[in-house]
């Protein structure tokens, strides 16, 4: 089976060669021979000296990417921890808004200069030519830094709470540098909050075999979401998403619903990953997913997906604009809002833009139905939402995976165009060979999406580890046997393709 290279690649990197971009990511050997050199320095190093160690190997880590790109992510880190300590030194009101409204300019400023101006640009010129302007601003592009959507977030958010009182500033910078660059979770979070991480960065920790037992096992899981069914997945969707103009119906479908699992799988197999990392240091990172899948609603939806970033974006934007303490207009004009910016922050394409407008649409529809038909909140109907908002949440998806927003309808469009055909065994197996996988393929894939799913349902809302700890010994023996066995057998370890929230 040949394991292409997703397409997100080429959206960081596609105007500049980058010899080590791959060196350090998670899904890599090297990553692994690094943090395990990381967790023995740690434990061999005094307690006083063990952040000093964990902020260069933050540095390193990052370096690994782009060496020049560090000043940028150390000079926002400047920004934030002067901007807090000049709003904590203060009690004047009026300086203090100032003060935090210029480094939120100064923090989204840098953030709209390498992930939006490129696409404001094009925008622009496509809306020039539609009115036979000549668009006076040649093409260019910039390179995108990794994760500076994440970093960006957590330093505003740490600002916010400083000026609204929430949290202390950190006195010493090079201290709040490691809480921006911590490197479990500096590329694609989760978006920690100051008054849980900075503590935990600095506080004595002692050489734990439980610790390390229980992060090895938390990062096995995500290497298996990752390197296993996100990876395998990902030939499928990439071969129809990248080229739909050859592929319709039956075959948009089984890529749109692979690529629900595909994502899901990546980007919490990261988490898990870095979740795992932090905790053979004994720092615990906040859980960021807790089974989307099995959501009765579109609301509940974004409460277990993404929890770092659906918190961010409640606290410090809906809350802001109104929150539910107004009108029901107003509160259906802050929802779309918020997840309308929600989807540009994924990403600088209409398309983003597209896939968060309609959770926002989704969740004022469900608020709707729930004020105004009583069957809405009927025992049978609410079974059926599961269903539901699986089928909404996967229509949102082809927004977010299309390349454009012509690809996005097209898909739409012929999504049931073969439907009369779907029982018939030849025209599954003519789907499957278009897609370029053989059945065997496909019933492993398939199977791996009911692996997924299965851990998931029997989990009862905590982390698969977590509730794999329950089991008795010998199972939990199997378990872990079985995950490691999948991963040799059936991974892409080594050569898969870069964890899809890079990008962000």
């Amino acid at each position: 089976m040949n394991y292409a290279r997703p397409f997100y690649i080429s959206v960081l990197y596609s105007h500049h060669k980058i010899s080590g971009v791959i060196s350090l990511l998670f899904n890599s050997f090297t990553y692994l021979i690094f943090f395990a050199a990381v967790v023995a320095l740690y434990y061999i190093l005094p307690h006083k000296l063990r952040w000093g160690m964990l902020l260069a190997a933050s540095v390193v880590f990052y370096m690994a990417w782009m060496p020049p790109m560090v000043l940028l992510i150390l000079g926002e880190a400047f920004l934030g921890w002067l901007a807090a300590l000049l709003i904590a030194r203060t009690d004047n009101p009026r300086l203090k808004k100032i003060v935090l409204v210029c480094v939120l300019i100064a923090l989204f400023g840098i953030l709209f200069f390498f992930k939006y101006l490129a696409f404001l640009s094009g925008s622009l010129a496509a809306l020039f030519g539609l009115v036979g302007w000549n668009y006076p601003v040649s093409d260019f592009s910039v390179i995108l830094p990794m994760g500076i959507s994440f970093h960006t977030f957590q330093n505003a958010g740490y600002t916010i709470d400083v000026y609204r009182g929430e949290g202390k500033p950190e006195r010493n910078v090079l201290k709040y540098a490691l809480f921006v660059m911590f490197f479990p979770q500096l590329v694609a979070g989760p978006i920690e909050r100051a008054e849980r991480l900075l503590p935990s960065l600095f506080e004595r920790k002692h050489f734990s075999a439980e610790n390390i037992s229980a992060g090895v096992k938390q990062m096995l899981i995500g290497y298996f979401k990752k390197t296993v069914v996100a990876d395998r997945l990902a030939v499928l969707v990439n071969t129809v998403y990248n080229a739909p103009e050859y592929h319709r119906g039956l075959q948009s479908v089984v890529a749109t619903v692979f690529f629900a699992f595909q994502i899901y799988c990546d980007f919490s197999g990261y988490t898990d990953i870095a979740i795992g990392s932090a905790k053979c240091l004994g720092i615990d990172l906040m859980q960021n997913f807790r089974q989307p899948y099995l959501s009765g609603s579109v609301r509940e939806f974004w409460k277990r997906w993404h929890i770092s970033l659906s918190t961010w974006f409640r606290d410090y934007l809906y809350i802001s604009l109104g929150g539910n303490r107004c009108s029901k207009t107003r509160r259906a004009f802050n929802v779309m809002v918020t997840f309308t910016v929600s989807g540009l922050w994924h990403g600088a394409n209409w398309t983003f833009i597209i896939w968060g407008a309609l959770h926002g649409i989704f969740q004022n529809i469900e608020t709707w139905l729930d004020g105004r038909l009583k069957v809405w909140k009927s025992k049978p109907v609410k079974f059926l939402r599961y269903p539901l908002t699986f089928i909404a949440v996967c229509a949102a998806w082809i927004f977010f995976r299309a390349n454009t927003i012509g690809d996005a309808f097209g898909i739409i469009g012929g999504l049931f165009s073969d439907a009369a055909q779907w029982p018939h065994r030849q025209f599954l197996y003519e789907t499957l060979s278009g897609m370029g996988v053989t059945v065997l393929d496909a019933v492993i894939d398939c199977g791996l999406i009911l692996l997924t799913f299965g851990m998931d349902f029997i989990g009862g809302g905590k982390s698969v580890y977590a509730n794999v700890q329950r089991f008795p010994a010998v199972a939990r023996g199997a378990f872990y046997f079985i995950i490691v066995a999948l991963i040799f057998s059936l991974g892409a370890f080594g050569n898969g393709g870069q964890f899809i929230y890079f990008q962000f």
